[in-house]
């Protein structure tokens, strides 16, 4: 049997489509009710704004060191992909821990960000980032791809799904 080898990007999109779709079956009704609430009580903020201002956030800490940020906007059963693999939330929190200790954060630069509602209550947010870092002495690469899969829970948005995508040739 010859087989092509998977590029990285059939991976992640692959991966993007199965968890979309189970997002998507499990459409709660909790969140549904709770997006109305909070669309009552803060009408001057949307949806896209809350992600991004949380993305946001999640960049914020990691370059203030805030492993509690991590804790605090991401479900107990959040997955992060990344070039290195597939990681639960705890693996996350304890990679933060790490990272806080061996990565110093300049500065970075999110930008053209899109945001697609997949059912009531659920997001699927993407952007372009540039970061300014090192981590035990090497430069991170600086131009990424992310995405997020936020659900709206405990009248808060919050992440289920994150991915970095590092690019090798940025044009």
């Amino acid at each position: 049997m010859n087989r092509e080898p998977i590029s990285a990007k059939e991976i992640f999109l692959k991966s993007a489509a199965s968890l979309a779709m189970l997002v998507l079956l499990l459409g709660t009704s909790g969140a549904q009710t709770a997006q109305k609430k909070s669309a009552a009580s803060n009408e001057s903020r949307s949806p896209e704004q809350e992600l991004v201002r949380t993305e946001t956030g999640f960049f914020e800490a990691w370059k203030s060191k805030d492993a509690a940020y991590l804790r605090e906007h991401m479900t107990e059963n959040g997955v992060f992909w990344g070039e290195y693999g597939t990681f639960s939330r705890e693996q996350q929190l304890a990679e933060q821990q790490e990272s806080a200790k061996a990565c110093a954060v300049q500065g970075y630069q999110l930008s053209d960000f899109g945001a697609l509602p997949l059912t009531a209550g659920v997001y699927l947010l993407t952007y372009k980032a540039e970061q300014y870092a090192t981590c035990n002495g090497e430069k991170v690469p600086v131009h990424m791809n992310g995405s997020s899969v936020y659900i709206f829970k405990g009248g808060r948005w919050l992440a289920i799904y994150r991915a970095e995508v590092p690019l090798k040739n940025p044009s």
